[in-house]
């Protein structure tokens, strides 16, 4: 090897090493947590005590309500669990998912009051299955609100927000490098 190739390589191990530090920038970007905003409470979900769900698991979730108004608010709000089976590869037919748990909650907060509710699902999580817990607004018929039945409330065709996504299915076995020796050793004798 040259002076060159070895002033190179130096130069470039210590600029990855500079870019791939820890990043102390603190404006870095950061993922939201989703919420629902209904009547300016804002609503959030996340699991119960920080648990991992996996297949046969009954899921609890807590349910985070927030009222950011200066005076007080009521809102129905509804969780709905749903499963999703992967798709088949052969298939021409889209697969939708069902529905395996619901619930509604009213909440009525004071001023700047803040509630957390635990929601216990009585159901088992299906096996290699993409589960996600929605969160939606539930409103009453305008017509006749003592005997319409609650709808969740649909927005351009959304039903609220995607509060929680994860899977039942077991992670890949990892595999053996499918590169053979042969073609590793032509790599290092070309590059030289």
């Amino acid at each position: 090897m040259k002076t060159k190739d070895i002033l190179t390589i130096a130069t470039t191990a210590l600029g990855t090493a500079t870019m791939t530090g820890t990043d102390t920038n603190p404006t870095a970007a950061t993922i939201a947590k989703p919420k629902l905003v209904a009547n300016g409470i804002e609503v959030t979900l996340s699991a119960a005590d920080g648990r991992e769900f996996k297949a046969g698991d009954q899921p609890e979730f807590e349910l985070r309500a927030v009222n950011t108004l200066k005076e007080p608010s009521q809102a129905a709000i509804c969780a709905t669990l749903y499963a999703e089976r992967p798709q088949d590869l052969m298939s021409r037919m889209i697969i939708m998912p069902s529905e395996l748990w619901r619930q509604e909650f009213d909440f009525a907060l004071k001023a700047n009051e803040t509630k957390v509710v635990t929601l216990a699902a009585r159901t088992n999580l299906p096996a290699n299955s993409s589960i996600s817990v929605s969160l939606s607004q539930v409103v009453q018929a305008a017509a006749n609100p003592g005997n319409a039945p609650a709808t969740p409330l649909r927005l351009r065709g959304a039903d609220g927000i995607v509060a929680m996504r994860f899977s039942t299915v077991p992670p890949a076995a990892k595999t053996a490098s499918t590169v053979p020796a042969v073609g590793k050793a032509a790599v290092i004798a070309a590059s030289r």
